[in-house]
């Protein structure tokens, strides 16, 4: 969806810094749960919150699945960071920008979640953000994980869940070589190789926070 038009994209990502940081965000939750994404975008609900705003006018002008698919994902993510303190809200873009980039947090997180497989990702990458912004988890340790949330297929993360009792040497060979892949494990090449072992703080991350 976002890579067909750069307005659209720039409106997005703008829209979501200013809606995480509103006092109004915790709103999105009530009427998820009350009425559903279905009727917030028909009956324009919520157009005061700047995110469902601009959500409102893709709708208007003719709803693709992916338009409908990243509308849903967006509202569950954000259903996830309403959970936390709007005090701690109110820096947690600027505390993920990375200075040695342009790319804005923002404009990188409606990326994230635009190429998220399915919903329970969105909602994963909401729990992430809202460890973040407890200080759970550094800036670096986020990027890191939700990279591995938008890369690997939800069974593999799932799998996770159990790493502790798993030799990542035995792990089936396309499961392990993904693994590796997101950074999840790593060969070790000193004399007291054991082969592969898992990545513990980002494992740790997964399993004790996210999957819990």
């Amino acid at each position: 969806m976002i890579e067909e038009n750069t307005e659209k994209t720039q409106q997005l990502s703008t829209s979501l810094t200013e809606t995480i940081k509103s006092s109004e965000l915790t709103k999105v939750s009530g009427e998820l749960i009350e009425v559903g994404i279905d009727s917030i975008m028909k009956n324009g609900l919520l157009k005061d919150i700047p995110i469902i705003s601009v959500l409102s006018g893709i709708w208007n002008t003719g709803t693709a699945i992916r338009d409908y698919r990243f509308s849903n994902k967006l509202l569950l993510f954000l259903y996830e960071s309403s959970k936390l303190p709007l005090e701690k809200r109110l820096k947690l873009i600027d505390d993920l920008e990375d200075d040695n980039f342009q790319k804005e947090a923002g404009e990188k997180l409606i990326a994230i979640i635009d190429n998220l497989e399915s919903s329970s990702k969105a909602i994963l990458i909401g729990k992430l953000l809202n460890l973040f912004g407890q200080k759970i988890i550094t800036k670096e340790e986020f990027w890191r994980v939700s990279f591995i949330i938008e890369k690997l297929p939800t069974s593999d993360i799932l799998a996770i869940k159990g790493w502790k009792n798993i030799d990542l040497n035995k792990v089936e060979h396309v499961r392990k070589h993904l693994y590796l892949s997101v950074g999840l494990g790593w060969f070790v090449l000193d004399a007291s190789s054991t082969g592969f072992v898992w990545t513990e703080r980002l494992c740790e991350i997964i399993s004790e926070e996210l999957l819990k």
